[in-house]
């Protein structure tokens, strides 16, 4: 049992005590997109202090959360970690949904975090007879995201295979359309089309 618990015979309780410490949903948001070094955590948990850092991975890690190969491996998720992947796209759906986003925001922000929120507004096709992978690039910035009829997947880099479609940004393909499909060549619109009519905003 950790330090710090509410003792309550309840699997909700159980589950907080090992993941309602502050940071520790955001350490699994970050693994759950890549596997990442302690300096590459510390920079995107800007306030969290590499003590409180060092602690939580620590504790993850005796708790089966989180793997780590040795002193130059990168921090990732066990199989028990990764298995919170649908209460996290859960969590983003709730945000999305009851969280307003404030008009002007300006808090830290990563564009890979993105890659999590679309994996959650995707929703299943099965006209999609045909998968689509897009690439995304902005600022040196790359990912991919491939979709097919009942399936999400997402990478950083740039994708194994050619894309059927590149977009310059991950957020304006989805807020503004219309004038992404403005900026495309011919030869991707119609796969530009599918992609995005499978994370309705609304």
């Amino acid at each position: 049992m950790p330090e710090r618990s509410y003792r309550q015979n309840c699997g909700i309780a159980r589950a907080a005590d090992l993941l309602g410490e502050r940071w520790a949903l955001l350490i699994v948001r970050d693994l759950l997109i890549a596997p990442r070094r302690f300096s590459e955590l510390e920079r995107r948990l800007k306030g969290m202090g590499t003590n409180l850092l060092a602690r939580r991975l620590k504790d993850m890690a005796a708790a089966g959360l989180v793997v780590n190969g040795g002193l130059r491996d990168p921090y990732a998720l066990s199989d028990m970690g990764r298995a919170l992947e649908p209460m996290v796209l859960q969590m983003v759906r709730w945000s999305l949904q009851w969280v307003p986003i404030p008009a002007n925001p300006d808090g830290l922000h990563f564009p890979d975090w993105d890659l999590l929120a679309l994996k959650a507004l995707f929703v299943p096709n099965a006209d999609l007879a045909v998968p689509v992978l897009a690439q995304f690039e902005h600022g040196g910035w790359q990912a991919w995201v491939r979709i097919a009829p009942s399936s999400c997947a997402y990478g950083l880099g740039k994708p194994d295979t050619p894309s059927d479609v590149s977009f310059p940004c991950l957020v304006s393909a989805l807020r503004s359309p219309a004038g992404i499909l403005r900026q495309l060549p011919p030869g991707q619109i119609a796969s530009a089309k599918k992609f995005l009519a499978a994370f309705p905003l609304n």
